[in-house]
């Protein structure tokens, strides 16, 4: 059965190139109208009629991926609908996600989706940088993981609609990779090798991949999903310190019973809670996890979790900066820390106010070692070199702010991998936390009851620990917890199937190898850096099954 995609309205944005335009001369080839988005009025042109030439429909947009109105009513005018959005320049949007209402939400679906019509599919494009970190890329690798998060929102919005969103990392020739990689290894990632999956998942009768995740480049797909650990149960009582968590680390990092959760929904966390309650006081490692002689900044710290945090540190020794917006909250809780003999001053501003939150810890305590970036994502300019300019200028085009929660923590997750490898030669350990707590954001989702079950005091004491010198390895990680349980989270890869390289495959090809595609079997690996990702598609280099086939005939 051939997949034909005759009577469906294609947008493809970043189109005048690379793998934008393999998009569009395939989706073209099999029947689709598309609507060739770039900034390059001429390249989208060349390709428009490249299209059209070949016998194909199709129509330039060179509007900014920015301004979705202006793209999606070019398509409109022309053929009077929308099926499919291949989102290869980042996110179309016509405003930003921060701004955006679920109305105005709905009426982009509904209108530009088919939503009436029950069919609809977006492709959004992530990166191994997203999913790993990368060198020199926080701004970008926060950017591209923050869409996995807001992919999976979109999957489970769009579900009783039959509008299904995927999120692809490929690995292809482009303007970018050439001046980061080889000609001889550019040779074997075409654009050819990513576009025919992309066509089969959007296809009415390809498989289903909503919500899911995949990796793809020089003829090698597989999928990538969450593997979380069986963790570690605490006693919710006094004994819960960084102590304990240190004393039970091995079985927090412990993978040999692991969970493959399609949400967070799907955490038990009332079931913990009560193992919790019901456990054993804590063991205590020794020496103790402390902080004495050590500076550290608490962002969000004039209530909740920050507060939490502050005086957790204080106890333990610590100097503390506590950072809020509310002087009057942060003054209260620097009051709590000294009459309970504790040293600490306020730093008044927003999280990202680095220089002047970093001046305080200076003026008052002479350094800084510790910092928890419980309100947002606290960064100094000069330790990314890069100008706000520069990093706002990434993220207008691929994340922008936040439309939904997930995509935002998404974010912070690609972020915090590249700030551990970039750390790593100053022993300048990242890792970022997922944790579920009662706090005045929650009050307004979760029933009182819950609220008071799920203390912030029971999420401070892994932060203590990750923090402290007693950990001296663990970086770049993900961690969730809540009412005294704590895992480890962590990506598993499917073995995946390598098409031959000798020639691209087809989207045919892609629907009968599915299974192969997606099992989990003994073949799944772990890959924790972008290297380790990107080796499995380079050793399909090799792959030349066909040729030799001819060969023996």
């Amino acid at each position: 059965m051939s997949l034909s995609f005759k009577g469906h309205t294609v947008v493809v944005t970043g189109a005048g190139g690379g793998l934008g335009k393999t998009y569009s001369l395939l989706f073209a080839s099999r029947g689709a109208n598309v609507v060739v988005n770039d900034f390059n009025a001429a390249a989208a042109q060349k390709v428009v009629d490249e299209i059209t030439q070949a016998g194909g429909k199709a129509v330039v947009n060179t509007s900014s991926v920015t301004d979705g109105n202006a793209v999606i009513k070019s398509a409109l005018d022309a053929f009077g609908s929308i099926s499919i959005l291949i989102n290869n320049a980042g996110i179309l949007r016509d405003k930003g996600f921060k701004n955006m209402s679920d109305k105005e939400w709905d009426q982009i679906t509904e209108v530009h989706l088919q939503r009436k019509q029950k069919f609809g599919r977006i492709i959004n494009t992530a990166s191994a940088a997203g999913l790993y970190g990368n060198f020199g890329q926080a701004n970008y690798s926060a950017a591209k993981m923050g869409l996995v998060g807001f992919t999976k929102t979109l999957a489970f919005e769009g579900a009783k609609y039959n509008i299904k969103a995927v999120v692809i990392a490929p690995i292809a020739a482009s303007a970018m990779t050439e001046t980061v990689m080889p000609p001889e290894m550019l040779a074997n990632l075409k654009p050819e090798f990513v576009a025919p999956f992309v066509a089969a998942v959007c296809h009415p009768d390809g498989p289903d991949a909503s919500g899911r995740l995949f990796e793809v480049g020089a003829g090698f797909i597989a999928e990538v999903r969450w593997e979380q650990s069986k963790g570690a149960v605490f006693k919710t009582d006094a004994s819960f310190t960084p102590s304990a968590v240190k004393a039970k680390w091995s079985e927090i990092t412990d993978f040999s019973k692991p969970k493959y959760l399609k949400s967070s929904s799907e955490i038990d966390m009332k079931g913990n809670l009560q193992a919790a309650l019901s456990a054993p006081s804590n063991p205590q490692s020794s020496p103790q996890v402390r902080f004495d002689g050590k500076t550290v900044i608490v962002t969000g710290a004039g209530a909740g979790l920050g507060r939490i945090y502050a005086l957790m540190y204080s106890k333990l020794g610590a100097n503390v900066v506590v950072n809020d917006v509310s002087e009057k909250g942060a003054k209260g809780v620097v009051d709590e820390i000294v009459k309970a003999g504790g040293k600490a001053t306020t730093a008044i501003c927003s999280a990202e106010d680095g220089e002047t939150i970093v001046k305080a810890a200076l003026d008052t305590f002479g350094g800084v070692h510790v910092l928890v970036a419980n309100a947002g994502i606290l960064r100094d300019k000069s330790f990314t070199a890069m100008s706000e300019q520069e990093w706002d200028l990434v993220l207008a085009v691929h994340l922008r702010g936040t439309y939904k929660y997930a995509t935002a923590k998404a974010g912070i997750t690609g972020l915090t991998r590249s700030l551990a490898i970039e750390g790593r030669k100053y022993n300048i350990l990242a890792n970022v936390i997922a944790p579920s707590a009662g706090t005045a954001m929650t009050e307004t989702v979760w029933p009182q009851e819950m609220v008071n079950a799920f203390k912030p005091d029971y999420i401070a004491p892994l932060v203590g620990y990750l923090t402290s010198e007693d950990n001296a390895t663990d970086s770049g990680c993900l961690f969730e917890l809540s009412g005294g349980w704590i895992a480890q989270t962590r990506w598993q890869r499917s073995g995946g199937y390598g098409f031959p390289s000798s020639k691209p495959y087809t989207p045919e090809d892609v629907v009968a190898k599915w299974k192969e595609i997606t099992i989990f079997d003994e073949r799944a690996t772990h890959p924790t850096t972008t290297s380790e990702a990107i080796q499995q598609m380079i050793n399909n280099f090799e792959n030349k099954q066909e040729d030799a086939v001819k060969a023996k005939l």
